[in-house]
């Protein structure tokens, strides 16, 4: 019986989940210590039929489930999953090579309730564009404790926990609305229960998508929708409220920058000129504004269902 299990979940991302997985494959980490399941939420480019097709040195399992999102599809990996230790990777996330025993390393030093969370960064070959090349411009500053990592750092797209942890919890809540904030939700849960967050930035995966900046606005949108629910699944709490920069303290400004039509149209002048010229500070600076634009597009539209609290 394998000791970890990679779940992967994939969506209509065929030719990443490959390069995927083509890492995962070829791992210092013995193939008979993990598996590798595939929990594919609704896709319908063949995503099937490569993973079939794969000569794969691990045990592989592929299961199909109608699209119901991401919290769901990692739940139903996890159903699946054999290993005592749960391993998340995104199907965008090509992993070094001692990712895997980076991780298992880690949960065998420290027995008990561990999770254990990488890092990721872009993958140079994806900065083909403006948007792309503004990823990472800036040093991450964000200060991370390597014991006791706080959950709010907390990122699924590279993170291993036991599995009787993750269900203790619950697991993931399928009732998010959208892209965003069920792994922070889940690391709050699993921190409550006693779970210990260490943090290894020597364990990293390589995040390889071209987002485009409408398709990342989007998932921003539907961000700001989650951050409303989650709020109100714990309760209004004052931290977690200026934690996801929603809290009523907070809003009014918000919304002068960013709904009251002042300042977007002006950077919408801007951005192609940036673009055209790759001044890429510039650059950066519109997208981070058109990002958290459409971060309260949602987070008001939410608020306005749930009648203004």
């Amino acid at each position: 019986m394998p000791e970890l299990s990679v779940i992967v979940p994939t969506y209509n991302n065929r030719e990443g989940l490959r390069r995927t997985l083509d890492a995962v494959f070829a791992q210092d980490f013995p193939a008979r210590r993990y598996e590798v399941i595939v929990l594919d939420d609704g896709s319908t480019d063949g995503t099937g039929a490569m993973v079939g097709a794969l000569r794969a040195p691990v045990e592989i399992r592929y299961q199909w489930q109608p699209n119901r999102g991401r919290a769901a599809a990692r739940n139903a990996g996890s159903r699946l999953a054999a290993g005592r230790i749960l391993f998340y990777l995104d199907s965008d996330i090509i992993a070094r090579p001692d990712l895997l025993s980076r991780h298992v390393g880690h949960h065998e030093a420290h027995p008990g309730r561990l999770g254990v969370q990488g890092r990721t960064l872009v993958h140079p070959e994806a900065k083909t564009s403006p948007f792309m090349k503004t990823k990472e411009l800036l040093p991450d500053l964000t200060p991370r404790r390597r014991t006791n990592l706080s959950p709010y750092h907390v990122i699924t797209r590279n993170l291993s926990i036991r599995a009787e942890d993750l269900w203790a919890v619950g697991g993931f809540d399928e009732s998010f609305p959208g892209y965003g904030w069920e792994d922070i939700e889940l690391g709050l849960r699993l921190h409550a229960h006693g779970v210990r967050f260490f943090y290894d930035a020597q364990a990293i995966g390589y995040h390889y998508d071209v987002e485009t900046l409408e398709r990342t606005r989007e998932k921003l949108r539907q961000a700001g929708e989650g951050a409303v629910y989650f709020w109100h699944k714990h309760h209004r709490r004052a931290g977690l409220g200026f934690f996801l920069e929603i809290h009523p303290a907070v809003l009014p400004l918000k919304w002068l920058v960013y709904r009251a039509g002042l300042v977007g149209p002006l950077i919408r002048r801007l951005l192609p000129w940036a673009e055209r010229e790759e001044r890429l500070w510039v650059c950066s600076e519109c997208y981070n504004y058109l990002l958290w634009e459409a971060y309260y597009e949602g987070v008001f539209s939410a608020r306005r269902r749930a009648g203004g609290r």
